[in-house]
């Protein structure tokens, strides 16, 4: 996975800073404690180190945490829909779409029965009006049995979030560079919180 910007407010340099006053306010509550006659000589007060309890922090919350205690959107899943390109006049072709996240990590997959595509950088934007959705750069590549006009290449989409029955849809714009030079439309719904190959989605989907 890669790193991928965000304008949240659970991101940036102020969650450190917390994390760290409560690291130091942990560590001089936990000393005192242990410095108490009953427990004094069991524990090791040098393992209760500020330090310390700031890394322990940061890998719960970047693990597990932040789906819980903050507004970040949470992508994580396997997505089915569809794509309307201008390749062959405008077809429309289905497409799956694999998301992992965590706090400030991402890695996005995309796939059709032409193509395979992984995202190089991201964005999620969720803290301005008018502007709430996911933005990437992504590197598509042909499957071994596409056609020969499929080359490899870069692209960037932007897929923009609106909730539909509590959950959430993506749906936007995308073109692509030098070695393909095409653009289309995209939309997506997720069907799963899981991990699901190509033809596992799309029977998913059909459930």
């Amino acid at each position: 996975m890669h790193g991928y910007a965000s304008d949240n407010f659970f991101r940036g340099p102020k969650v450190y800073f917390a994390f760290g006053a409560l690291a130091i306010a942990a560590a001089s509550g936990l000393r005192a404690l242990v410095a108490m006659p009953q427990l004094a000589g069991h524990i090791d007060a040098a393992a209760l180190s500020a330090g310390v309890i700031y890394g322990g922090l940061i890998f719960l919350y970047e693990s597990w945490g932040w789906r819980w205690m903050s507004t970040i959107r949470n992508l994580n899943g396997t997505w089915v829909g569809m794509i309307t390109t201008t390749h062959n006049g405008g077809a429309t072709v289905p497409c799956v779409m694999r998301v992992r996240q965590s706090w400030t990590r991402m890695a996005i997959e995309l796939e059709t029965e032409q193509s395979r595509s992984r995202t190089t950088m991201a964005a999620l934007y969720d803290d301005q009006p008018g502007d709430v959705g996911l933005k990437y750069e992504y590197v598509s590549e042909p499957r071994n049995l596409a056609v020969q006009t499929m080359q490899t290449h870069r692209g960037v989409c932007t897929l923009a979030m609106a909730p539909d029955s509590g959950e959430l849809r993506l749906s936007g714009d995308y073109f692509t560079g030098r070695g393909r030079e095409t653009r289309g439309e995209i939309t997506l719904h997720r069907v799963t919180r899981e991990q699901l190959g190509f033809d596992a989605a799309l029977n998913k989907e059909k459930e």
